[in-house]
């Protein structure tokens, strides 16, 4: 059993079989030790072990939060216990990286208590610029708002059916409250600087959470329908003005029933160029893509390929779903951008 299976948490993790990358958090989780030849079944750890494993990650956790070891909880409730079971995980970082593939189909029911506290710290441990922290999450698992947010959103099914739906929300509505506090300005706050650097803060604190959720064997699917309507959907979370939604996360137990397949992705080739930009390089390295690409969409129940799903996507005139006005948009919801 994992961290994120325990109820309560407290649980102490215990020794099961091995199972595959793909399983959900309901499944039992593989406690191996990596060497340089092979992976080995780990004994479940002992008292001992188990209490300096959580020593050492409360001592993580409030390092994290500036806090004293013995406050973790209060900071991050349930982080600790989380990472200490982590420990037992087989899975690397980089594993659970090349391994990511969007889940769309959950298995029924609530995550445990520790998911939410745990994917949080995750994010707030992803670089912030100047350590601005120009973002907020909202988390939503009433069935009725999923429903609501469902419908802004694109009518996609698996928002309505989510455990857990993640809200990653550019905000400058904090650092406005903390200047009128303080009674000053925060002029910059309008710049259109400012706009993009909270909305790649929010971006890499969710990364942070996909990454810890995956680890964890829950699955994610990211849901840019958030902004579609962005002005209904800030009135459907009571968002302040000076906030944006950036990007929404699907979290939960992916339903072992529905396996998702991993989508490929361009060769280094295209992507990465050497001291310079390279646009020819990089087009003659389309074609066996374009192939790979049409072959996977057709063996998914698709025709065509990546090229024609790009440039459709990119021709306008309503293609974005509403998503060309998101300059007025955020003008609307306080966010200027100068």
């Amino acid at each position: 059993m994992t961290a994120i299976d325990a109820s309560p948490v407290a649980t102490r993790p215990t020794e099961t079989a091995s199972a595959p990358a793909t399983r959900s958090v309901q499944e039992p989780a593989r406690t191996t030790r990596t060497t340089r030849t092979a992976r080995t079944v780990q004994a479940d750890p002992g008292p001992r072990e188990h209490r300096g494993r959580l020593a050492a990650a409360r001592t993580q956790v409030a390092a994290r939060y500036g806090v004293n070891a013995r406050h973790t909880d209060l900071a991050a409730p349930q982080v600790s216990e989380t990472l200490a079971a982590a420990a037992d995980l087989p899975r690397s970082v980089l594993e659970v990286q090349l391994g990511h593939r969007s889940v769309r189909r959950f298995l029924p029911g609530p995550l445990a208590p520790s998911v939410l506290p745990t994917l949080v710290a995750a994010a707030q441990s992803a670089p912030t610029s100047s350590n601005l922290q120009l973002w907020s999450v909202v988390a939503v698992n009433d069935p009725a708002r999923l429903a609501r947010v469902a419908t802004l959103s694109g009518e996609q099914d698996h928002v309505r059916d989510a455990p857990l739906l993640l809200v990653w929300i550019a905000d400058l509505a904090r650092v406005r409250a903390l200047a009128a506090s303080r009674s000053t300005t925060a002029h910059a706050a309008g710049y259109l600087e400012t706009t993009m650097t909270a909305f790649l803060d929010a971006a890499l604190a969710a990364q942070n959470a996909v990454v810890a959720a995956e680890s964890l064997g829950l699955g994610t699917v990211y849901l840019g329908g958030v902004r579609d309507d962005p002005e209904a959907l800030a009135a459907e979370l009571k968002l302040p003005r000076g906030t944006a939604p950036v990007v929404g996360l699907v979290v939960g137990s992916p339903d072992p029933a529905c396996p998702g397949r991993v989508k490929p992705r361009l060769p280094q080739a295209v992507v990465l160029h050497h001291e310079t930009y390279d646009m020819a390089r990089q087009l003659r390295s389309l074609g066996a893509y374009e192939r790979r690409m049409t072959a996977f969409y057709r063996e998914e129940g698709f025709t065509g390929g990546w090229i024609g799903r790009v440039l459709t996507r990119m021709r306008g005139n309503g293609s974005l779903r509403g998503r060309e006005r998101l300059r007025s948009a955020l003008a609307a919801l306080g966010m200027p951008s100068w």
